[in-house]
Formats: structure tokens, C-alpha cells, sequence
């Protein structure tokens, strides 16, 4: 019986005279999921931008290359937050199981429409949790005893993408589960948006801009963030608590003031011009 046979049969896994060896295996299965997708965003945009093409973006470089004591500590988090999401993968999987949440197989089942809003949505919905609970981990008191471990790297590596304190690994590995709890998923839309969600991520913590000169300017780029929306933010700690989209930081007045000047800077430099 394979994993996806237990989610379409909401009963099996109890019948199972090893019920609890599924359950380690279930664990395990979303351990190797969430891992193997990690570590090939990680090779990728670490790979293309900090070693193939290295010198070529040298020039684009928003501050400074990350340190190698950056690289392994935002690893060991990123470690410990993947066992984070293997238990909530579980937890997510016992609601399945129990009938409060629901990941379906077959295309049609809610109608076409919906399988194809329901990426977007998820992604909206990312945005909007991650701008709403990222504010919150800014007090104070969570800033200095959750949030903290992830600003320990003012120059972050795509290798920071899951660099967080526990808590916040919790906090982070909630969205598909509460979206889940609202609404029915396919399990390819699920597998979608957790692939968009780490490329970006990865992405986002670059150190390198990638983006075309005039990209903040232009009517629809500038409705997405770049590497240096949130480069700027682990600089400062403040302003930038965005996700992927630009316009929750504009309504609450949150962007930070030298966001787009700092983005032309970077990206007006030639090949010649390499920054100090």
C-alpha cells in the first residue's frame, strides 16, 4: 500500500496491524519530500549564482558574498527545520486520515475551475500569512528569542531559505494545513506550490540581484519582490516584511524608503564595475 493509496482511503492506515510503522513511514516520506526539494533549489540557485556564474554577476552583487560559517549554520536550521515539517506533514496527514481536511486525486472532482484558481490562491494566501505573521515576529520579544536565528545572516545564502528557530518553522510549516482545513487541494497543486515556494524562497535570500534594470518601475515587476526587497531587510531588520508580492508592504507602509533606489544602484552597474 503507498502513501497515496492511504489518502484516498481515509480508513486504511487504522486497519493496518503496523499502524504505527506507517505512521514513521509517513513521517519519513515528508522528511525526504521536503528535504530532496531543499537541497535541489538550493544546488540550483546556489549553484547557477554563486559558483557557475559567479564572476559574470559579480557586479551584481547586492552587499557581500555570504561567509562559509553562514552557509553551515543556515544548513543546521534549515536541518532542524525540515523535522519541523515532517511532524507537521504528519499531523497534516492524521487529519486527512480522520476526514477534517481533504487532498484529492482525480482532476475533476471540484471542477476544472477550481484546480486552476487554486494554485494562485495558495500562493495569495502564502503571501498575505507570511506578511501577517512575519509583523509579528518583529516585536520584540519574538524577534529577540525566535526571529533573531533567521537575521543572523545579514548576507544571506539561497542555503537561509529554511534557516529558522524552531517556533518559527512552525509558524511557517502552518500554511498549507490551515489551507487545507478552508478548502480541498489536489495533490498536485500541493506539490506545486511547495515547489514555486522554496525556488523563490532560495531565490529571494540570493545575495545576487537577477532582475533586469527598471524591473521596480515597470507596472506589473514592481508588484513582485526581488532579492533586494528582502537583502535590504535582513540589513536592517526593518521594513520589506513581504513575501512575493510588494503591495502589503505599500498598503501598510512598510517598504523601506531606499528599496528602489538601492535596486537601481545594483542594477546599473556594468560587468566592469565590480562593488567594494
Amino acid at each position: 500500500m503507498t502513501t497515496w493509496t492511504l489518502f484516498a482511503d481515509t480508513t486504511a492506515v487504522w486497519q493496518q496491524p503496523d499502524a504505527w510503522a506507517w505512521l514513521g513511514r509517513v513521517f519519513a516520506f515528508n522528511l525526504v519530500m521536503e528535504g530532496t526539494r531543499y537541497f535541489i533549489a538550493g544546488i540550483v540557485v546556489w549553484g547557477l549564482l554563486h559558483v557557475l556564474l559567479k564572476r559574470r554577476l559579480a557586479h551584481r552583487l547586492i552587499d557581500a558574498w555570504p561567509t562559509r560559517r553562514d552557509i553551515r549554520r543556515e544548513m543546521v536550521y534549515s536541518l532542524s527545520s525540515l523535522l519541523v515539517f515532517g511532524a507537521v506533514g504528519l499531523g497534516t496527514f492524521a487529519m486527512i486520515v480522520h476526514g477534517h481536511m481533504e487532498v484529492y486525486g482525480k482532476a475533476n472532482r471540484y471542477g476544472w475551475v477550481w484546480l486552476v484558481c487554486s494554485l494562485p490562491a495558495m500562493i495569495l494566501w502564502h503571501d498575505a500569512y507570511f506578511y501577517a505573521t512575519h509583523r509579528l515576529l518583529h516585536t520584540p520579544w519574538l524577534f529577540r528569542r525566535v526571529h533573531g536565528v533567521h537575521h543572523r545572516s545579514r548576507n544571506p545564502s539561497p542555503w537561509a531559505a529554511y534557516a529558522f528557530h524552531p517556533i518559527e518553522a512552525l509558524v511557517n510549516a502552518l500554511v498549507t494545513p490551515l489551507a487545507l482545513w478552508a478548502v480541498p487541494l489536489h495533490g498536485g497543486v500541493i506539490f506545486l506550490f511547495g515547489l514555486h515556494q522554496i525556488l523563490r524562497n532560495a531565490h529571494g535570500h540570493a545575495a545576487v540581484e537577477t532582475m533586469p534594470r527598471g524591473f521596480t518601475a515597470h507596472w506589473l515587476g514592481g508588484r513582485f519582490t526581488t532579492t533586494t526587497h528582502h537583502h535590504l531587510h535582513h540589513e536592517t531588520a526593518k521594513g520589506n516584511y513581504g513575501l512575493w508580492f510588494t503591495w502589503w508592504d505599500r498598503w501598510c507602509g512598510t517598504e523601506r524608503a531606499d528599496y528602489v533606489a538601492r535596486f537601481d544602484a545594483v542594477t546599473a552597474r556594468s560587468p566592469q564595475t565590480i562593488p567594494p
